[in-house]
């Protein structure tokens, strides 16, 4: 998934807002990492990493894109 796909869902997943949509990222093996979710009471997205359920808040969609996108290459191919 490029960068810019990332943002584009971003923005996508903000822009229903009043809707609860929950996108799912998986690794080279379509094994899911982390999900990622807009929250409209808080005003920020969440993203849950399926492995250990920590959850991480970011307003920043730039920043979330960037961290999305260093976390899905550095999952290796099994």
């Amino acid at each position: 998934m490029s960068l810019e796909n990332i943002v584009t869902m971003l923005k996508t997943l903000k822009e229903f807002k009043e809707s609860e949509i929950v996108h799912t990222i998986s690794d080279h093996d379509n094994s899911p990492v982390m999900t990622v979710t807009y929250h409209l009471d808080t005003e920020c997205f969440q993203i849950t990493y399926v492995d250990t359920m920590n959850v991480e808040e970011f307003t920043d969609i730039s920043l979330l894109a960037t961290t999305i996108e260093s976390i899905v290459l550095l999952e290796p191919s099994r």
